[in-house]
């Protein structure tokens, strides 16, 4: 981990806009993500009580190198109007600085129409239109980190583009998930799984039809020993090394959450994910534990994985 001193500069500017609370979302969001990497300059962690706060500031932004963040929202636009506001005030050091060499100013557009009224020194600078992902609630933190590492803007908005299209993925499964409203269960004692669905009685996991006819599947199916018993919803996990019976319960499990989807592509995908469930689900959870699994854990885990992701999509995409 870098020393303090080692660390590059990096100072928020950015409006309070009324109570004490309304901001405090950038220490979550913004702040403590960068801190680990970034000597970060946030007023209200940065000035002491009694401290000139002009003078504070003015020594933070002599660092360098450094990125000055901007948190461009209506609030910052009307604060940075006001004269002899703190905004006011700031901006006008950043203007004395704003072409030094080692000093990165970048505007991070929160509001939609912020963009169009920017002040001086920011008007003219490229900036980031954090928009899309604020609005959704999406983590900020990699995106930043991006651009404080000197991402490029085409690697920036590539990412911004990647991230709206798996969260439109996650809000289609959700709604695919919702609608089934199923979870399983794992016994520790008995190893049987069973599958709870809304106004249905519990049933036991069974491998679907096109698993017994699957070469890949069907020769292992008929097994029966204490912890394996596939024909009779008995089903193998433990902690260690993801085996062939817990991909073939992780292929089950995703057989139960999609129980149309037969085809030679279906197939496929439904194995490619449990082999997935089976290495982060099945092979995580000792014999002697049970297991509960609901839709919500199911998504993260295929989402945070590339072919989790590619099963995820194409399983989902034809089911809305």
């Amino acid at each position: 981990m870098l020393k303090e001193e080692e660390k590059d500069a990096i100072f928020i500017s950015y409006a309070w806009g009324g109570s004490l609370h309304q901001k405090e979302w950038l220490r979550q969001r913004i702040i403590e993500p960068l801190d680990w990497k970034y000597r970060v300059f946030w007023d209200r962690d940065s000035i002491g009580f009694g401290e000139s706060i002009d003078k504070v500031i003015a020594r933070a932004l002599e660092q360098r190198p450094i990125n000055v963040f901007c948190i461009c929202d209506s609030d910052y636009l009307v604060a940075a109007q006001r004269v002899n506001s703190g905004l006011h005030r700031e901006l006008q050091m950043l203007t004395q600085i704003a072409d030094h060499v080692g000093v990165r100013i970048i505007p991070l557009i929160f509001d939609a129409d912020s963009s169009a009224d920017l002040p001086e020194p920011l008007a003219g600078r490229a900036y980031l239109n954090v928009h899309p992902l604020h609005e959704r609630g999406l983590d900020l933190s990699s995106l930043l980190l991006g651009v404080a590492d000197g991402a490029t803007q085409a690697q920036v908005n590539t990412h911004i583009a990647e991230r709206l299209k798996a969260d439109d993925l996650r809000q289609l499964a959700k709604a695919y998930f919702r609608r089934q409203n199923m979870e399983l269960w794992g016994s520790a004692r008995t190893h049987e799984v069973r599958v709870f669905q809304t106004g249905q009685q519990p049933r036991l996991l069974l491998p679907a039809q096109w698993m017994w006819d699957n070469n890949e599947w069907g020769g292992m199916l008929g097994d029966d020993n204490p912890t394996y018993c596939p024909s009779k919803g008995r089903w193998h996990w433990d902690y260690f090394s993801p085996s062939r019976g817990m991909c073939a319960l992780g292929t089950a499990t995703m057989s139960a959450f999609f129980p149309d989807r037969e085809s030679s592509g279906d197939q496929a995908m439904l194995t490619s994910a449990g082999a997935i469930l089976a290495r982060s689900v099945f092979a995580m959870t000792y014999k002697t534990e049970a297991f509960n699994l609901a839709p919500a854990e199911l998504i993260n885990i295929l989402l945070n994985d590339a072919e989790g992701y590619a099963a995820l999509e194409h399983l989902v995409s034809s089911n809305t």
